[in-house]
């Protein structure tokens, strides 16, 4: 069967059970496997937050869909400062996910031309994408668009940050961050040692 073309709309309360499917194989993409089970009880609490976002004029939920408007991946765009110390506002894409299955379709391609689109009739300059570092795929795809390294931000569990500070304050803070160790100083010929003078 051949593939359809892809067209993106904004997201409605009808798209909600695709949106949280797309939300549950982000967490699967972003948690490691216990973490990710542990987490899929609050499912039911994601049915307001995207309808707040599907709702709210400062947020552009869409949708990529196929000829028969079935949801391939979805993203969400918000205007922002590119970052917290620039004030030059920029689009932020969120929460950009492609179906398991429906990848290499063009849908992934289809959303970033509808932020380049949202961005262009804003007049925003920038486009700015949050990627999953351990997708490779995903960096890939931004990187042949374009896409450049912004910044590294990285997350960890509060539980796994308290563990680590307790090491840190049961010893000295080298378990943390190690220090290089120090070269040995060499002397000019001629220059004299610093030190206390010497009685001569």
């Amino acid at each position: 069967m051949p593939w359809t073309a892809v067209h993106v709309r904004p997201a409605t309360a009808d798209d909600l059970p695709a949106l949280l499917d797309f939300a549950e194989q982000l967490r699967d993409q972003l948690l490691p496997a216990p973490e990710s089970k542990r987490s899929r009880g609050t499912r039911g609490a994601l049915d307001s937050r995207y309808l707040d976002a599907i709702s709210d004029p400062d947020r552009h939920l869409v949708v990529a869909c196929d000829d028969d408007d079935r949801p391939l991946g979805m993203a969400l765009m918000t205007v922002a400062p590119a970052n917290a110390l620039l004030d030059l506002p920029a689009l932020h894409v969120s929460h950009a996910v492609v179906a398991d299955g429906s990848e290499r379709r063009g849908a992934g391609k289809a959303l970033v031309a509808a932020a380049a689109a949202y961005a262009e009739d804003h007049g925003l300059e920038q486009v700015v994408v949050s990627v999953n570092p351990g997708s490779r795929d995903a960096n890939r795809f931004f990187a042949r668009l374009g896409f450049a390294p912004l910044a590294v931000r990285r997350v960890a569990p509060v539980s796994v940050i308290r563990r680590r500070l307790q090491v840190a304050d049961a010893g000295t803070a080298d378990h943390v961050v190690r220090r290089r160790p120090r070269r040995a100083v060499r002397l000019r010929p001629g220059a004299l040692p610093l030190g206390p003078a010497s009685e001569g």
